[in-house]
């Protein structure tokens, strides 16, 4: 079967048989009612056979006739004598044909084609012969579709099972290599904790048990390196660079830490400066007598201490005021030395002071 047909005449039966007679072409009419879809479909499927078709494109002039479209296609019927539809009409010089009923089929379309198409007549002799050569020929082709149909079935199984073959064999070879990559990271983790837990026991015996020192004793006794609830482990970043961790408990005041980094760290009192890193609180004096809980360094924090050898450095403020008063003092005492300066140069010479009075003019040599 192919998808396309033949091209059908639009005009009348007149027309379609007065063109075949000048181009010498079978007319080929289809007797139908177009209100019935099976009609148009039988002849379709009767007409669009490779070897009709291919004839029927070449050689002949198709088209479709409704008997109760029109009084002339009506008449077209009545003359040839149509009492069922569909029906296939064909037309030629050497004798005309009426397939309807059962000798509607693809094997007497073709049988009565084949001599008119050549330019001859026909019995039933030839009909026959073509009739069995058409059957015959459809059998063939029929069991060629067949045998290429087992073939492609049976290239498509083997080739689906070819490829189950080669996906369990990689499925096979990915498990192996999945397993021995698992085998190397284990032996490679094994290696890992020995080769720690040999690093841990050389450091041990070069530096020996390291322990952190706690505040139990204000500033002195070691003790476990776990702080304790009630403790608040404080780590000191100095200014050179140097960090130092202790803990202190809780409710102890914050003058004992200012203490604690005058005395271990070698800090002249009042040179020093403490601050919170995170985030950023000075701890003046005023913070001397309240607990470390309160300020808020339990159970850990991070401590800057500002060291100076010299006082510490005025604030901005402090520098500010002093720079003001200096000011005021200096505009004081300038306008006192000028009002001093007026007053005594307004008196009389009688009570100016004698180092005011001026030396008598000289005259003459």
């Amino acid at each position: 079967m192919t998808k396309d047909g033949p091209t059908w005449f639009n005009g009348s039966i007149s027309q379609a048989a007065t063109l075949a007679f000048r181009l010498k072409l079978v007319l080929l009419a289809c007797i139908i009612d177009k209100n019935k879809d099976i009609n148009k479909e039988k002849i379709d499927d009767i007409i669009q056979t490779e070897k009709i078709l291919r004839i029927v494109k070449r050689h002949c002039l198709c088209i479709r006739v409704d008997p109760a479209a029109t009084e002339q296609e009506e008449l077209f019927a009545k003359e040839l004598k149509v009492t069922e539809t569909p029906c296939i009409c064909i037309f030629h010089s050497s004798g005309n044909v009426v397939l309807s009923g059962d000798s509607l089929n693809r094997t007497q379309l073709f049988a009565k084609l084949i001599p008119r198409v050549h330019g001859h007549g026909s019995n039933d002799t030839e009909d026959n012969a073509y009739a069995e050569m058409f059957e015959k020929n459809s059998q063939l082709q029929q069991q060629r579709q067949e045998t290429l149909k087992r073939l492609y079935v049976a290239e498509n199984g083997k080739q689906e099972k070819d490829e189950q073959e080669i996906s369990t064999t990689e499925a096979e070879r990915l498990r192996k290599l999945l397993v021995k990559e698992r085998r190397e990271n284990r032996k490679h983790l094994k290696k890992v904790l020995v080769d720690i837990q040999n690093d841990r026991e050389t450091y041990k015996m070069v530096h020996g048990d390291t322990k952190t020192v706690t505040a139990v004793d204000k500033f002195g006794i070691t003790g476990s390196p776990k702080v304790e609830e009630n403790k608040a482990r404080l780590l000191f970043r100095l200014s050179n660079g140097e960090s130092r961790e202790q803990s202190f408990d809780r409710d102890e005041k914050f003058a004992i830490v200012r203490e604690y980094i005058e005395s271990t760290m070698g800090v002249i009192k009042n040179r020093s400066e403490v601050a919170l890193a995170r985030p950023w609180r000075l701890f003046d004096a005023s913070a001397d007598d309240t607990t470390l809980q309160d300020l808020g360094l339990a159970p850990s924090a991070t401590l800057l201490v500002q060291v100076w050898n010299t006082a510490p450095p005025r604030t901005k403020r402090s520098s500010l005021l002093a720079s003001r008063w200096l000011v005021l003092a200096v505009v004081i005492g300038v306008l006192a030395a000028v009002a001093w300066w007026y007053l005594h140069r307004s008196a009389p010479a009688a009570k100016r002071p004698a180092y005011l009075a001026l030396p008598p003019p000289i005259i003459g040599g």
